[in-house]
């Protein structure tokens, strides 16, 4: 019973995520830990499951879009070290004021995209300047350490940056995000199974399910466009954002 839960929770939460970059754990999180799973335990089937989908995800979205390679490896070599830094301090760290912070910064994101009707949904990166592109890569070590402990709404928050550092759309932004996102899980689950949180029997339903959410939310959004995933960021942003703010 308990891998069906974990599996069908898996499949809903990552279609979800995988369209709006919400991400998973606004789901997982509360359901995995009714079943008696530890905090810790949960976060790291999530990051093992997330090694599996993102890059299928990515993939949908970016086809056919230019790749900035370097971008990546520099902003996920940086986000690797608030990676560490956030699962070292994972069991200590007071998880509500965090949370709270962050509902807080999705929430007015949300805002400011719904009032900024051409969020997302223009590619204007031929305009930016160098200094303005470089202003994405210190927000790398923040989204890091936050997907390490949590990791809900980073693709919204990465999804912003990106549009004003670099003029991503939804699109490219997810996409990017997902390749970035899968070195940043592997390093987490990887410190996560060393100090014994990893539980085989809970993660393999979890990929199963992650995988084919993955595939079939950002295949389905890729066809939808732009404006269907802006209309899910705002939504699911919302409650996110509420949800991360009143600790239900």
């Amino acid at each position: 019973m308990i891998f069906l839960i974990i599996f069908i929770t898996a499949i809903v939460s990552t279609i979800l995520s995988s369209m709006s970059g919400a991400g998973t754990s606004i789901i997982n999180v509360p359901v995995f830990l009714a079943l008696g799973i530890s905090l810790p335990a949960t976060v790291a089937i999530n990051q093992i499951s997330g090694a599996f989908w993102v890059l299928p995800a990515a993939r949908n979205y970016l086809k056919g879009k230019k790749v900035h390679w370097l971008f990546l490896a520099l902003f996920c070599a940086i986000g690797i070290a608030g990676v560490i830094t956030g699962v070292t301090i994972a069991i200590n760290i007071n998880q509500r004021l965090l949370r709270a912070v962050i509902g807080y910064i999705i929430v007015f994101l949300v805002f400011y995209a719904y009032f900024n009707e051409t969020l997302g949904l223009k590619d204007k990166s031929a305009t930016y300047s160098p200094l303005r592109r470089f202003l994405a890569y210190p927000i790398a070590f923040l989204l890091g350490f936050y997907e390490a402990v949590f990791g809900s709404g980073n693709g919204i928050l990465f999804t912003v940056a990106t549009f004003y550092t670099r003029g991503f759309d939804f699109m490219e932004a997810l996409g990017h995000y997902y390749l970035v996102v899968f070195f940043w899980v592997i390093v987490a689950a990887t410190l996560y199974g060393i100090h014994g949180y990893v539980n085989i029997s809970y993660v393999i339903p979890s990929v199963l399910g992650g995988i084919a959410g993955g595939y079939i939310g950002s295949k389905y959004a890729r066809h939808k466009g732009n404006k269907f995933i802006k209309l899910l960021f705002l939504i699911l942003g919302s409650l996110l954002g509420v949800k991360l703010i009143i600790g239900v």
